[in-house]
């Protein structure tokens, strides 16, 4: 092994001795200076042990920034220095913009491709979303591929959606719209179908390291004791025996599925060479797929190990140099506890953005029972994040919906934790009497009795179900469910995400059992196309898509303007006295020039009344509700004026509390 200089001396060196280093810009320079010794010292814990000259790795990375910074647009590099000058200044970053809200889709099943989007734009703007995020667009193989998360090519645009010209089009569309862009990086795994798997197939050494290769069982053995399953029903365990590579590959989540080798240091090389091109194509925000899976090591679950935040940080500091806007979303659905450790830990620089997975499912614990018992317990306790970090809060995305709780939480809420999951999975299934959800169970596991939901939100609110039986008060209902939990969404916490097809009301899409491609997967019954004659009808005052649209883009536009609503300003979970109202109080409570803003949900299917004499806290007067009664035809929102808070079947308030008016302890 070669001794390696200090990292100042190595950077000195490349200073001296690279010709990229004339070329590259003052800011640019900087940037490299303040943060090479963090890079050196991540690289080096991470890989030090597998390279014969560290100082040589090292020079690659500074060579791949360089070129990085050298060929990224100029339009983007003045949209990174007007990023960085608004920080500088005081403000806030991009990623949390005040009003700043999310819509998910597959692009195939939103817009038909690249050049079909750009007609589907004024629908996002009417909705009132800013920040694009598009399912993998790259090239898979044909049939299963996991929607798009069996990657053939980082670089690529799959043939049937465009050309790579259609992607960075589609960046400066948006851009010039004062909208972002958000796209997967698929850091775990890539399809068996890549280049680097072809050549491992064939016997290229260099590439069979790019994976977790054996010969036989002994070692996945090992692996396997300690490793769950993520798809125990149609991808058991976590090997696959791969007869052209002649040996047991590692294969977490499905066997077309090959799980890359972080500990080679080459695989960092070549995933950073991705995400630099990548960012310099005009996306604004990489959502880091799988990021709990990245380390692996025998006797563990291969999850949240703290190589893979290594990883994370290492990959962000260098983003830093070569693309400073560039921000990253964390795909961590683990305990909240987990999850905020990818935020950004200590100040240490990994992601800025992380679902609130968590919050989805107690959303969907309290339509169900009615209760909101434990979605008061809940929410809050874990979700306090570090400054210039924040939540993506949603009822409903492109996944299935898991039970992951606490059971110590279910047990405090009164409840039993195995039977209150399967009477949360037998109701969304609809086998639960009286349920009015049309979901269906995925990945149920018959020797544990675990599994988790499928369904559209339309769906698992009861649209489906009335529309069948023609009942015109139970879609109704249904309406008002959809809208509460994308009210909630947009008022609890963080930006809020609209999948796409549920600002629509959409119901389950049962085509895919039909395509033999798809028919083993029950989630793409949630992964509706939206078709032209829909979005038409969002246009007709009376329809449901109307009703569902009108809502949606109304919170989202109202909520732009309540400076308590901002995603990283503070939450209170109140007691309710009736727990089937949620009370949770946004902005602060000890006065200042942001007024506290009081947000209350029905979780029944009756109107209810609230006082404020009966809230541990007493709310002073005067006091107004910032929702229009008149935005649903059912009125389900607040009243106040005497002391009450007046909410209707599934009814939602966001209360202003104006003057002097404050919430103080009673």
């Amino acid at each position: 092994m070669v001794q390696s200089k200090s990292p100042r001396a190595t950077l000195a060196f490349w200073l001296g001795s690279r010709s990229a280093s004339a070329h590259a810009d003052p800011g640019f320079l900087s940037r490299l200076g303040f943060r090479f010794e963090a890079i050196a010292e991540l690289a080096l814990r991470l890989y030090g042990p597998r390279l014969d000259d560290r100082d040589a790795f090292m020079l690659r990375i500074a060579d791949l920034l360089a070129e990085a910074h050298a060929s990224r647009p100029a339009e983007l590099r003045s949209a990174d220095a007007e990023r960085e000058a608004r920080i500088a200044l005081g403000g806030s970053p991009w990623y949390l913009e005040p009003g700043l809200a999310v819509y998910m889709a597959y692009l195939d099943r939103f817009a038909g491709d690249f050049r079909g989007l750009k007609e589907r734009l004024p629908h996002l703007e009417r909705l009132g979303v800013r920040l694009l995020h598009l399912m993998p667009f790259f090239p898979a193989p044909e049939g299963n591929n996991d929607g798009g998360y069996a990657v053939s090519d980082y670089l690529g645009v799959h043939p049937g959606l465009g050309e790579v010209s259609d992607l960075v089009e589609t960046a400066a569309e948006l851009h010039r719209r004062g909208m972002y862009l958000a796209a997967d990086f698929v850091l775990n795994h890539c399809s068996d179908e890549h280049p680097w798997a072809l050549a491992a197939k064939r016997g290229d050494g260099r590439h069979r390291a790019f994976f977790h290769i054996f010969p036989d069982r002994s070692e996945p053995d090992r692996y396997e004791r300690s490793m769950p399953e993520v798809f125990p029903e149609t991808a058991p365990g976590n090997f696959t025996w791969v007869p052209e590579a002649g040996g047991w590959v590692m294969t977490v989540f499905h066997r077309f599925q090959w799980d890359l080798d972080w500990s080679n240091p080459e695989v960092f090389v070549e995933m950073l060479r991705a995400m630099l091109v990548l960012a310099n194509r005009g996306i604004d925000l990489l959502r880091l797929d799988a990021v709990p899976y990245l380390w692996k090591r025998v006797g563990t679950e291969c999850r949240n190990l703290d190589e893979a935040h290594d990883i994370v940080r290492l990959l962000k500091a260098c983003a830093d140099v070569a693309a400073p806007g560039l921000a990253f979303l964390a795909e961590a659905i683990v305990q909240p506890s987990e999850i905020v450790r990818y935020l950004d830990s200590g100040g240490r620089g990994e992601c800025q953005l992380a679902y609130h997975a968590s919050l989805m499912v107690l959303l969907w614990d309290a339509l169900a029972t009615g209760k909101t018992t434990v979605l008061s317990r809940s929410f809050g306790e874990e979700t306090r994040l570090a400054p210039g970090t924040g939540w993506i809060s949603y009822a409903r995305c492109h996944d299935d919906i898991g039970l992951g709780y606490d059971e110590e939480k279910i047990l405090r809420a009164g409840f039993t934790p195995r039977a209150h999951r399967r009477f949360l999975l037998d109701f969304y299934s609809g086998r639960y009497p009286g349920s009015f959800a049309r979901g269906r169970l995925f990945m149920e596991d018959p020797r544990t009795g675990d599994a988790r939901i499928s369904g559209t939100c339309a769906s698992l609110c009861g649209l489906e179900k009335a529309i069948e039986e023609g009942d015109e008060a139970a879609a109704a209902l249904a309406v008002a469910r959809i809208c509460l939990l994308h009210g909630l969404a947009a008022s609890l916490t963080g930006l809020p995400l609209v999948y796409s097809g549920d600002e629509l009301g959409l119901t389950n899409d049962f085509s895919w059992q039909d395509d033999p491609a798809l028919a083993d997967d029950n989630r793409w019954m949630h992964r509706p196309r939206v078709g032209a004659e829909v979005l038409a009808r969002a246009s007709v005052e009376g329809t449901v898509e109307s009703q569902v649209m009108s809502s949606i883009a109304r919170f989202l536009r109202l909520r732009k303007d309540i400076p308590s609503f901002a995603p990283d300003a503070p939450f209170e979970v109140l007691h309710s006295p009736d727990e089937r109202v949620v009370l949770c109080v946004r902005g602060s409570r000890t006065g200042g020039a942001v007024r506290p803003v009081l947000v209350a949900g029905n979780f029944s299917a009756e109107p209810l009344s609230v006082s404020f004499q009966a809230l541990p806290s007493r709310i002073g007067s005067p006091a107004r509700d910032l929702l229009d009664p008149d935005l649903s035809p059912r009125r389900p929102y607040a009243a106040p004026g005497d002391g009450h808070i007046e909410l209707g079947p599934y009814g939602l308030a966001w209360i202003e509390l104006l003057g002097d008016a404050r919430l103080d302890d009673s």
